[in-house]
């Protein structure tokens, strides 16, 4: 009796691994990661900014790990930005080059985004604490910096 079932086990077995590796490998990490756990851009960061005439029109996004400001404002200013006109910086704080970065523009807080157009740059916060004291994405202060993005 106990041969009757060792074949379909066997083969259920198999099929339950191999469908997890599946999903651990395709599925569900690409899937949460686009959606669920946006994150910042790796291709364009710090160091590729300093290579950059400084002129250029750019987006410069601070941030630092573990920053609960920065944490908040991730998702919305990351989805903003895609939709940008110019290229998107995506600069590390405590990076040597991101510290560089925060003396030349002045950042007080991480959680900055700075918009240069022909040379002019302007300072925005890209996360606050609203009238309760709970840290939330500043949505209006990204538009507002970035009024020139695609729709």
């Amino acid at each position: 009796m106990d041969d009757r079932f060792k074949m379909p086990k066997l083969v259920l077995g198999t099929l339950v691994v191999v469908g997890m590796l599946f999903f651990a490998v395709f599925g569900v990490q690409p899937l949460w990661t686009e959606y669920v756990t946006k994150d910042y851009d790796k291709h364009l960061t710090e160091q590729v900014y300093v290579d950059v005439a400084v002129n250029q029109n750019a987006n410069l996004v601070f941030y630092k790990t573990g920053c609960p400001y920065c944490e908040k404002g991730k998702k919305a200013v990351i989805e903003v930005v895609e939709k940008s006109l110019y290229p998107t910086f995506y600069i590390d704080v405590e990076t040597e080059d991101g510290q560089d970065l925060v003396k030349k523009y002045q950042i007080d807080k991480a959680a900055t985004l700075i918009t240069i157009r022909e040379g002019e740059s302007k300072l925005y916060l890209y996360a606050t604490k609203d009238k309760k004291g709970k840290i939330i994405a500043d949505e209006e202060s990204i538009k507002e910096a970035l009024h020139d993005t695609k729709n």
